[in-house]
């Protein structure tokens, strides 16, 4: 009887061990390839075409970034539950006749999905903490669209881009309530 349940504790204890061996050897499989693939990862820089991708306006239209050739285009990437983001309506907002004099399309998405959280929709979220802002177009980014212009691991929450009226890039910030000021002296330097 005592060999009997010396050979079942043998065979649990071998079964632990293993279990522990396999799930280790997924952790470590796991994590390579994330590694490997935030390392192919393409972040976009400034003087690159924005890159086109089709995303739907909150009032239902489906667009893409090259019907917006021709127009000086302030592309923002925000979710609806982060506290910056809202700061930045509340920003632009108060700085709205900036853009409008000098005829920057503005376009606010929502991030995929809202990155995973729960958030309201784009276009609540604007008229709350952007004081019903007409100006903004909003709409919500596909999952290509934010993988491509916000690129994983370190996804930003609040990350926006000046692209000129060929398409070029000109600008790329976080934080647009902290950037503004930024982003128009740029606006102002290339006379746009």
């Amino acid at each position: 009887m005592t060999s009997a349940v010396n050979q079942i504790m043998k065979t649990k204890i071998k079964f632990i061990l293993y279990a522990i061996i396999a799930i280790f050897a997924i952790f470590i499989i796991v994590k390579l390839f994330l590694i490997e693939n935030a390392k192919n990862a393409k972040y976009l820089s400034v003087g690159e075409i924005a890159p086109n991708y089709a995303f739907q306006l909150s009032n239902g239209t489906i667009t893409s970034i090259y019907n917006y050739r021709g127009k000086t285009t302030l592309l923002w990437f925000v979710v609806t539950w982060c506290s910056s983001c809202a700061e930045g309506n509340s920003v632009l907002a108060n700085n709205i006749a900036f853009f409008e004099k000098h005829n920057i399309k503005i376009i606010e998405l929502e991030q995929y999905d809202d990155l995973g959280q729960n958030g309201m929709p784009i276009s609540k979220f604007v008229s709350i903490y952007g004081n019903n802002n007409t100006y903004v177009q909003t709409g919500i980014a596909s999952y290509n669209m934010t993988i491509a212009y916000n690129t994983p691991p370190n996804f930003q929450l609040d990350i926006y881009y000046l692209i000129n009226p060929s398409g070029k890039i000109l600008y790329i910030g976080e934080g647009l309530a902290e950037g503004i000021s930024t982003l128009e002296n740029i606006i102002t330097k290339n006379k746009l």
